[in-house]
C-alpha cells in the first residue's frame, strides 16, 4: 500500500551511495508516476484480502483456521478448504510482496535528491506514521490489521535496501524458507496428535479434550460484546485483550516470513519483473504453475486438519507451520499472472476501476473494516456469528464492489485517495493540493502507460 511511483518507461537510476550528498536541503515530494502492473496486483490484492479478512469480523479470531469453534457441516468444510487453499496468508503475503517493491521504488527515486542517507531517513518517516495508522486502526476497528506489522518489519527491511539485487534476492529467500522451516519444526504437534490418538476413554485424552474446551470457552468469549457491544466496548475490550505491544512481541516469530516477501518484491522489481521485461510467455506459465504447485502441496495438510477436526494445536500448525513457505509459489504466481495480463486488463473498464482501488490500496483497505464492521459489530447492524463462510463471501462482494465503483470516480476528482493524502502530507510534514485542477485529465488512461510484458 505504499504510493508507489514509477513509469515503466523511464530508464533505470543508477543506485546513489550512501555518501552521496543530498543536492538540496528541503524534502522534495518523490514523483507520483505509476507503474500500471503493481496498481492492478494491488488492487487485486486489497479486494482478496477482504474475502479473508470478512471471517475476522464475523467470527471471534481463531476461527480463521480453527473451524471447530462453532457447529460445522459440509458447506463450512467446503468454505473453509477454499479459504485456506487460495486465500489464507496468500493475501497478506502478497501486500509484503508489494510494500516491498513499493518501499524500493520509493527509495531508489528519493535517493536520486537527497542520497541513499536522506531516502532512507525519508522512508523511515513514511513507515512510522505508517505504524501509527496501523495502531489506530488496530485498536478502533480490527484486530486483525497488517498496516503495523508491515511498517515496523519494514524499519528493517529497508535497511537491506543499499544493498545489490542479487543480495535482496538472497537475504529474501532465506528469510523465507528459513520462517517455513523453522516454523514447521515449532510448531508441530506432536503431544497433541498423540494424545487425540489416544482412545476416549484414556487419560490422556480427556485431559487434552478438557484443555480444548477451555480453549474454545475462552476464544468464544469475547462473542457477546463483539456482537451487541457499542464501539466504545469493543475498543476498551481490543485494549484489555489484545494491545498493540502483545502483537509487536510476536513479530520476531511472524516477522521473517514478511521480510522475505518485502525483499523479493524489492528485488523483483528491480529485476523488471513488474515493467514488462520478462517474457509474457513465462509469466503466464509460472504463475499457473506457482498456483497449482501451492494448492497441491498444502492439499495434505488441509486433509490432515479435516482428519484431526481441526482441533486447535493441528489446525494451527496446518496454518502457520510449513504453509508459511508452500504459499510463496502461489503469491508469485498472482502477481506474475496479473503483470502479464496488465495490457489487457489496462484498456479495459473492470481493469481500470481494479487499478483505481490499487491507487487507494490504504484508504479501500480501513474503508472495509468500516463497511463489514457496521456490518457484524453490535455498534452496527449486529450481524455477527450468523453466517457460515461461503455466505460471508457475498457480504465481502458488496465491499469489493464498493471498492470498484467509488476509486475510480475519487481519482478523477482527487490526485490520491484521502488516507494516501494524509500520509504524503504527514510524510514531508506539508500539505499537499489533492483536488484536481483539470479533472478532464484524470482519465485513467492518462495516468502513465501500462506495463508492456514482452512475448
Amino acid at each position: 500500500m505504499a504510493d508507489i511511483a514509477a513509469t515503466p518507461d523511464q530508464p533505470q537510476m543508477d543506485r546513489p551511495r550512501i555518501d552521496q550528498p543530498a543536492p538540496e536541503p528541503r524534502i522534495r515530494p518523490v514523483t507520483t508516476d505509476r507503474i500500471a502492473s503493481l496498481d492492478i496486483v494491488r488492487g487485486f490484492a486489497v479486494l482478496g484480502i477482504l474475502a479473508a479478512n470478512v471471517v475476522g469480523f464475523a467470527r471471534t479470531g481463531p476461527y480463521y483456521y480453527w473451524g471447530m469453534l462453532y457447529p460445522h457441516g459440509f458447506w463450512e468444510e467446503a468454505g473453509w478448504l477454499v479459504q485456506y487453499l487460495l486465500l489464507d496468508g496468500k493475501l497478506r503475503g502478497l501486500f509484503a510482496f508489494l510494500f516491498g517493491a513499493g518501499m524500493a521504488i520509493f527509495v531508489e527515486r528519493a535517493a536520486a535528491k537527497r542520497g541513499m542517507a536522506g531516502a532512507l531517513l525519508l522512508q523511515g518517516r513514511r513507515l512510522l506514521w505508517l505504524a501509527l495508522f496501523g495502531a489506530a486502526h488496530y485498536y478502533l476497528l480490527f484486530n486483525g490489521d497488517i498496516l503495523l506489522d508491515y511498517a515496523i518489519i519494514g524499519l528493517v527491511a529497508m535497511l537491506f535496501l543499499p544493498l545489490g539485487t542479487r543480495a535482496l534476492l538472497f537475504f529474501g529467500l532465506f528469510a523465507s524458507f528459513y520462517m517455513g522451516i523453522m516454523a514447521a519444526i515449532a510448531l508441530f504437534p506432536a503431544g497433541e496428535i498423540a494424545a487425540l490418538e489416544a482412545p476416549p476413554a484414556s487419560a490422556a485424552r480427556q485431559d487434552y479434550d478438557a484443555q480444548v474446551g477451555a480453549i474454545v470457552e475462552q476464544s468464544r468469549a469475547s462473542d457477546p460484546v463483539r456482537q451487541s457491544g457499542s464501539f466504545a466496548d469493543l475498543v476498551r475490550w481490543r485494549h484489555e485483550t489484545r494491545t498493540v505491544w502483545g502483537r509487536i512481541a510476536f513479530l520476531p516469530v511472524t516477522g521473517p516470513g514478511y521480510l522475505g516477501l518485502m525483499l523479493l518484491g524489492a528485488a523483483l522489481y528491480r529485476m523488471g519483473f513488474f515493467s514488462g521485461e520478462w517474457s509474457r510467455r513465462g509469466m503466464i506459465g509460472w504463475g499457473l504453475g506457482g498456483i497449482a504447485a501451492s494448492a497441491v502441496l498444502t492439499l495434505p495438510l488441509a486433509f490432515m486438519a479435516m482428519a484431526y477436526d481441526h482441533y486447535p494445536a493441528v489446525s494451527y500448525w496446518v496454518q502457520f507451520g510449513p504453509t508459511s513457505l508452500l504459499r510463496l509459489p502461489m503469491i508469485l504466481g498472482y502477481a506474475a499472472l496479473l503483470v502479464a495480463f496488465t495490457p489487457a486488463l489496462a484498456r479495459s473498464g473492470f481493469g481500470q476501476r481494479l487499478a483505481a482501488a490499487g491507487r487507494m490500496a490504504f484508504s479501500n483497505y480501513i474503508a472495509s473494516s468500516v463497511m463489514m464492521g457496521i456490518v457484524f459489530l453490535g455498534w452496527g447492524f449486529g450481524l455477527y456469528g450468523d453466517w457460515h463462510r461461503l455466505s460471508l463471501w457475498a457480504w465481502s462482494a458488496g465491499g469489493m464492489a464498493v471498492m470498484l465503483l467509488w476509486s475510480r470516480p475519487w481519482l478523477d476528482r482527487f490526485r490520491f485517495g484521502p488516507l494516501e493524502w494524509a500520509w504524503r502530507c504527514l510524510t514531508y510534514m506539508r500539505l499537499f493540493p489533492i483536488r484536481r485542477v483539470d479533472p478532464a485529465a484524470s482519465s485513467f488512461a492518462s495516468h502513465g502507460s501500462p506495463a508492456k510484458p514482452g512475448g
